[in-house]
């Protein structure tokens, strides 16, 4: 299959997209990193509060409201690992290739509180694209297609950090996207 077959195939929506829209890949406007950060607490290491696959799975947005599991971690775990205001945590993994890259969004700040294993953690680096807008897209059941297509095993089903940083993403304008994400906020009632 070539290139542009597999585009076609893996992203329809691409040839629908309004003339002032980008198509990207995944990590030219957002870094990709997956959490190695287990449930364990170690003697030595520092305290943290971990934000868990569960947490992500049932809840839109991460907020201080949660509940975060106590574990620990190392310094270098916790400066990468660190959750920010505008990440959006992502499952990389479920028994489901079609129940895959199941998003929620760093709403606020949460000292203290890192992206805990079988996550990956998506953070813009681009003035070019949006948490929220992140976010959104990955709610996507057309836009997660690619990930499903991607997703690789028999009874556990996973995404390697490639099949996230190789993923198409439309970008409107900015502008556009802020509207975007404040209508899907208030039609979702997620404000």
């Amino acid at each position: 299959m070539t290139s542009i077959e597999e585009t076609k195939a893996l992203a329809p929506w691409i040839e629908t997209l309004p003339s002032d829209w980008r198509v990207t890949r995944l990590d030219a406007v957002a870094d990709v990193l997956f959490s190695n950060v287990d449930k364990h607490t170690i003697e030595g290491e520092v305290p943290v509060r971990l934000c868990n696959y569960v947490d992500v799975y049932k809840n839109e947005r991460i907020t201080a409201s949660l509940d975060f599991m106590e574990a620990s971690a190392e310094p270098r775990e916790i400066e990468k690992f660190q959750i920010r205001r505008g990440d959006v945590l992502v499952t990389k993994d479920s028994e489901e290739a079609d129940d895959i890259a199941i998003p929620a969004l760093v709403a606020e700040e949460l000292p203290g509180v890192i992206c805990g294993y079988h996550l990956a953690l998506i953070r813009p680096r681009s003035k070019r694209i949006t948490g929220d807008f992140l976010a959104w897209l990955h709610r996507s059941k057309q836009f997660r297609a690619q990930y499903e297509a991607k997703a690789v095993g028999v009874t556990r089903f996973g995404l390697s950090q490639y099949a996230f940083r190789a993923a198409l993403i439309p970008v409107p304008p900015i502008v556009e996207q802020v509207r975007i994400n404040a209508y899907l906020d208030y039609s979702c009632g997620c404000n």
